[in-house]
């Protein structure tokens, strides 16, 4: 196994946390996974996708707490120097969610997807420039980088150029931990993908995604789904 950052995600067991998760948390199918076992983290490409709500989010940033990482995102270790967002609250991770550590010193960053625009620089961007502007400026070869569907705003070339910052930097030496839709992002070569569903988590390749699966039965009949699905609305109404 490469020297990681970190090598498993779980959750301490019912009598070790400092509170019990409220009760939405608790219902996540991601999270009642992890309840059952960790999730591994043994590559340095690690994607958590699948259905909404599912919990991928959810997952990320309580993989990201128990890093100790902040909860508005930004650099590990940085607590309470970003640019607040009184909305998000505090995690109910903390104290509940841990990692086993690798053998390098942690530091990187977290790429939440409601908080990192409100970094200065940011506010001029639009969300699909700021995730590149985040990456380019601040994302190098070591570092742990934890990101929440980062594809979200990027056009399918800007999703084609994150890829490719992505495997630079973990072909350097960074570990990054992605939650994702885009079939684009889960190809990147030798990357662990992990898809949620009710039952739990599942170690899966990049065809056998749900949404590799979708993207792939659109393209091979666009016209005959855009069809199905406009029948299947027109019914509902």
């Amino acid at each position: 196994m490469p020297d990681l950052f970190v090598e498993s995600f779980f959750l301490f067991r019912p009598h070790h946390r400092k509170h019990a998760l409220p009760e939405w948390a608790a219902r996540v199918p991601a999270i009642r996974a992890m309840e059952r076992e960790p999730l591994p983290l043994t590559a340095p490409a690690t994607f958590i996708t699948g259905e909404n709500g599912m919990g991928k989010s959810t997952l990320i940033e309580a993989i990201a707490v128990g890093c100790g990482f902040d909860l508005q995102g930004g650099f590990h270790g940085a607590h309470g120097t970003s640019p607040r967002n009184t909305d998000v609250g505090e995690s109910p991770f903390r104290g509940v969610a841990s990692v086993t550590r690798g053998r390098r010193p942690l530091n990187g960053y977290y790429l939440r997807a409601e908080t990192h625009i409100n970094g200065h620089s940011g506010r001029q961007m639009s969300h699909g420039e700021s995730v590149m502007h985040t990456i380019g400026e601040y994302f190098h070869a070591n570092g742990l980088y934890i990101l929440d569907e980062p594809e979200a705003g990027l056009s399918v070339a800007r999703q084609m150029a994150l890829l490719a910052e992505l495997h630079a930097l973990v072909s350097h030496g960074a570990q990054i931990i992605v939650s994702t839709h885009s079939p684009i992002l889960l190809s990147l070569p030798g990357a662990a993908i992990w898809e949620i569903i009710e039952a739990g988590l599942c170690s899966v390749s990049l065809r056998e995604t749900t949404a590799f699966r979708a993207t792939r039965d659109f393209f091979d009949d666009p016209h005959g789904i855009a069809a199905f699905v406009a029948d299947t609305m027109r019914a509902e109404y």
